[in-house]
C-alpha cells in the first residue's frame, strides 16, 4: 500500500514538473512572439518613415529641377521681350510671359527650401539662388522701365545693360541641384543604414532570447529530470 501510494505521488511529482515544463514553454513562446511583433512593428514603421524621406526628397530634387527649367525660360522670354516688343500688344504679351516664369522662378525657388528645411538640411545654396535671382529681378525691372520700344536701338542699349547678368544664377542653379542630389542621396543612406541597424538588433534581440528561451526549457527539463530520480 505504501509502495502504490509511493508510486502514486511520483507520477503526481512528474506531472505537476511537467506542467511547469509547459507552462515554461509557453511563456517563453509567448515573450518571444511579443519581441518579434513589437520589433516588427518597428521596423514597419522606419521603413513607412523611409518611404516619406524619400518620397520628399524625389519631390525636392523635381522641384529644384523646375526652378532651373523655368529661369531657363524666363531668360527666354526676356529675349523675346527684347527681339520682338517692338509692338506694344506684343511687348505686353512677351513681358508677361516673362514675368510669369519669373513669378514660377521664385514659387519653385520657396518650395524646394520649404522641403530642405522640413528634412532638416541646410538651406544655404538655396538661400543664395533665391537672393541672386531677387537681385536680378531688380535689374530686369529697372531696364524694363527704362525700354522704349520706339527707338530703333532700344532693345540694343536695354540688352547690353543686362547683359550676362544672368551667368552667376545659371551657374548658381546647377550647383543648386547638384546640392540638393547630393543632401537627397546622403539622407537617403542615413535613413537606410537606420532600417538596417534597427533590422540587426532586432534579430540579435530574437536571437538572444530564442537562446535563452532554450537554455531555461532545458534548465527545467534537468531539473525535472532530477526531481524524478530522487524518487
Amino acid at each position: 500500500m505504501a509502495a502504490t501510494e509511493t508510486g502514486f505521488g511520483d507520477r503526481q511529482a512528474a506531472r505537476r514538473q511537467l506542467v511547469k515544463l509547459a507552462g515554461t514553454l509557453v511563456l517563453v513562446l509567448v515573450v518571444i512572439n511579443v519581441i518579434a511583433l513589437y520589433g516588427l512593428d518597428r521596423i514597419r514603421r522606419e521603413a513607412e518613415a523611409y518611404a516619406k524621406v524619400t518620397e520628399r526628397l524625389i519631390e525636392t530634387t523635381d522641384l529644384a529641377r523646375e526652378a532651373q527649367v523655368a529661369f531657363k525660360t524666363q531668360v527666354q522670354e526676356w529675349k523675346n521681350v527684347l527681339l520682338r516688343g517692338h509692338d506694344p500688344k506684343d511687348l505686353l504679351r512677351y513681358r508677361d510671359a516673362f514675368h510669369g516664369q519669373e513669378g514660377l522662378v521664385e514659387q519653385r525657388l520657396g518650395q524646394v527650401r520649404e522641403r530642405v528645411a522640413e528634412l532638416g538640411m541646410a538651406t544655404d545654396a538655396v538661400d543664395a539662388v533665391l537672393a541672386l535671382h531677387a537681385d536680378l529681378k531688380t535689374r530686369y525691372a529697372a531696364a524694363l522701365d527704362a525700354l522704349d520700344p520706339g527707338r530703333p536701338d532700344a532693345a540694343w542699349e536695354t540688352d547690353r545693360s543686362v547683359r550676362g547678368m544672368d551667368r552667376p544664377l545659371t551657374e548658381a542653379f546647377d550647383t543648386l541641384v547638384a546640392r540638393v542630389r547630393e543632401l537627397a542621396a546622403a539622407r537617403r543612406q542615413a535613413v537606410e543604414a537606420k532600417v538596417e541597424a534597427m533590422t540587426a538588433l532586432q534579430r540579435n534581440v530574437l536571437i538572444g532570447v530564442h537562446a535563452a528561451g532554450i537554455a531555461l526549457v532545458l534548465l527545467t527539463l534537468v531539473l525535472a529530470l532530477r526531481a524524478l530520480r530522487r524518487r
